[in-house]
């Protein structure tokens, strides 16, 4: 069993919801059926089932850096499905606060042992619309990336629970594996050298390593092997005109937060990074007492242009990176800390709406008040999320995400 998991936790941040109304009747099939809680059997997964998406998905990940694929171990999927049913039955109260989701509580309705073990040793997500999302959800922060792309990672179980807004809770736990050549493999940069279509932001991410507990770029990392001395770590970061980019340092000797950053550099860019844009990244230090220096490049993904209009294109740009275009209808506070524009058409054939999320501190660059944006027509570059099975959203996190159309 791995010892070095990071207790951290994946929160989404397209689970805001602008219009707090009962589901509507028509809604897109259940990808994931709820397993029985009280099967005890052990079977191995179904091609196209979750369990195995997620071990594709993940493989995919590790591919890009030369890292060998995983195994998918249905015990430990059966103890994660046991620890997702125990997030959904305790979701809403301290018993899945912060970072208290790994820790089951044995009163609690669903707490067992094996649960218990996945919980210790896991990437959770509360509320996510997609188990795929999720995994690219925990490759867009620091903590959770850590587990996924370590060369010893030998198998992974995979579990969740549908809740009753359509959304999942989900958990990945991690085991070692033996694999005598994980050795040479380190020190691994992510993205790797030469990547195509790297996503712009930072995802969201408890404890959060972003000064100010605010948003960011696309986070870097240089992984050493967790338990290495790593020091006099400096770094550099530069876009395609040579232009430096500025970025948060979090590094073992100068971690972000008191949470062990077990061997990982990390460079959190301090804006989202620009689309269809090379990068390139320098990494110094000293790494078992000897001088390391390594420099790679990655390219950022183009964003798709989408009709806000046209629900079946917004559909099928769902957790990809898109530029949409359409009309405000509709504009206001959701709550004290956040605005939404409503875009699009009024009547949806399957969701209630389609909505910009602005932070209020973003918000106030942009100046004015939601109301003034009725009639005027948008784009907005951000990646659409589907939120209790009848919400899309997309969430922006820089004002420069959001233009008015002449």
């Amino acid at each position: 069993m791995r010892s070095l998991i990071p207790i951290a936790l994946v929160a989404c941040a397209a689970t805001a919801d602008p219009m707090r109304t009962s589901p509507v009747a028509a809604e897109p099939a259940d990808p994931y059926p709820d397993p029985h809680p009280s099967d005890r059997r052990v079977p191995q997964p179904a091609d196209g089932s979750p369990e195995l998406r997620v071990k594709q998905v993940v493989d995919r990940y590790r591919a890009v850096a030369n890292l060998p694929p995983v195994i998918l171990d249905p015990v430990l999927s059966r103890g994660c499905m046991e620890h997702a049913n125990y997030m959904k039955l305790n979701q809403d109260t301290d018993a899945m606060a912060g970072l208290n989701a790994h820790h089951q509580r044995s009163n609690l309705p669903g707490a067992t042992p094996e649960g218990a073990k996945c919980g210790k040793a896991a990437d959770l997500f509360p509320g996510v619309s997609d188990l795929v999302v999720a995994v690219d959800g925990w490759m867009a922060g620091l903590y959770h990336r850590r587990p996924i792309m370590d060369p010893t990672l030998g198998s992974i179980g995979v579990g969740y629970a549908k809740l009753p807004d359509g959304s999942y809770m989900a958990a990945m736990m991690f085991v070692d594996g033996k694999d005598p050549a994980a050795a040479a493999k380190w020190p691994i940069a992510y993205p790797a050298n030469n990547q195509p279509d790297i996503p712009l932001d930072f995802g969201n991410e408890i404890p959060n390593p972003i000064p100010g507990g605010g948003r960011a770029g696309y986070p870097i990392t240089l992984q050493f092997p967790p338990f290495d001395k790593v020091t006099d770590v400096s770094a550099k970061l530069l876009d395609q005109a040579g232009k430096v980019v500025p970025f948060y340092l979090s590094d073992p000797e100068h971690p972000a937060t008191s949470f062990g950053q077990y061997g990982v550099v990390c460079l959190i860019p301090k804006l989202p990074l620009t689309p269809r844009t090379t990068y390139t990244t320098t990494v110094s230090g000293t790494w078992r007492g000897k001088p390391f220096l390594q420099t790679w490049k990655f390219i950022t993904l183009g964003l798709r242009a989408v009709d806000a209009h046209d629900e079946a294109a917004v559909v099928k740009a769902l957790n990809v990176a898109s530029t949409l275009r359409g009309t405000v209808l509709h504009g206001g506070m959701m709550d004290s800390e956040t605005a939404f524009l409503q875009i699009g058409e009024r009547q949806l054939k399957n969701y209630k709406m389609i909505s910009v999320l602005i932070p209020k501190a973003v918000w106030a660059s942009l100046g004015g008040r939601p109301e003034r944006f009725v009639g005027r027509t948008i784009d907005v570059d951000g990646t659409p999320h589907l939120v209790q099975g009848q919400y899309i959203n997309v969430v922006i996190t820089v004002a420069g995400q959001l233009r008015l159309v002449r």
